[in-house]
């Protein structure tokens, strides 16, 4: 991990003018940035890495527009996992928080589950996964929402939490459409629970297939709203699951699990 780089990046430079003048970047470390970054990295359980770093998520580096530096609290060793995510509205019925409670439980076996540490499904999926990865839409300094405070302190200690954003930045509404392409971009596949048409639930799920990745959706209601996202992506071609094993039993087929898979 290089500080300077992160420093140069922020100061609203693009990843090829980094390239180009990585022989420059040690002026940036005269910059009130990086003093402030550094002091906050010598804290117990924080960490940053970057695009360059051994350490970066191999499948961010296959999307367009991967994130230059993920700053992050907890254990930096989950982003090196097989991960799958669960995502899915913040105002979930009974049915999809049981179904977001029972998949990760199951998959979490096989996989680090991923989610936005959003209210809902979200919430839901972190809850019962044995390892997890919060992706926020805001620093990881920062828990939104507040009601998430113990949950986010829960993460820290047994999982991670990650984002682009510097550690101490406020939640923007912008911030968390481009999460979600981080959630989508470090998965090997995507669970969509319950979801509105126009969601934060159906942009998830579109980077998703822009980034070839499997998108599995649990059949709904077809007169709830929340079923709106999952049922139209059945309809146009996502796999329809009923059974977390659906999944498990896809990706050993697939040769992405086998025998040594299990972590449990």
């Amino acid at each position: 991990m290089d500080l300077r780089i992160a420093i140069w990046h922020y100061l609203g430079h693009s990843l090829k003018e980094i390239r180009k003048k990585l022989a420059l970047v040690k002026q940036v470390e005269k910059d009130e940035l990086y003093f402030k970054l550094k002091s906050w990295l010598s804290k117990e359980g924080n960490f940053l890495v970057t695009y360059f770093d051994e350490d970066y998520p191999e499948s961010l580096k296959n999307i367009w527009n991967p994130p230059v530096v993920l700053f992050g609290k907890g254990n930096k060793e989950l982003l090196s996992k097989k991960s799958f995510a669960i995502v899915g509205t913040r105002l979930p019925t009974e049915y999809g928080r049981k179904v977001a409670y029972s998949f990760s439980k199951r998959l979490s076996s096989y996989f680090v589950i991923v989610s936005g540490m959003a209210r809902g499904i979200d919430a839901f999926a972190h809850k019962n996964a044995r390892e997890t990865i919060a992706v926020l839409g805001n620093g990881v300094d920062y828990c939104y929402p507040k009601e998430n405070r113990e949950l986010y302190l829960k993460i820290i200690k047994e999982g991670c939490v990650v984002s682009e954003y510097l550690p101490w930045e406020r939640p923007r509404r912008d911030n968390f459409r481009a999460r979600n392409r981080i959630i989508a971009g470090i998965s090997e596949g995507v669970l969509i629970v319950e979801g509105k048409l126009k969601s934060g639930t159906m942009i998830t799920a579109n980077y998703a297939l822009d980034f070839g990745k499997d998108v599995f959706c649990v059949p709904g209601n077809i007169y709830s709203e929340n079923s709106q996202t999952p049922n139209f992506l059945i309809k146009n071609g996502a796999f329809l699951v009923t059974n977390p094993d659906d999944i498990v039993e896809y990706y050993f087929m697939r040769g992405v699990l086998y025998g040594s898979n299990k972590k449990y």
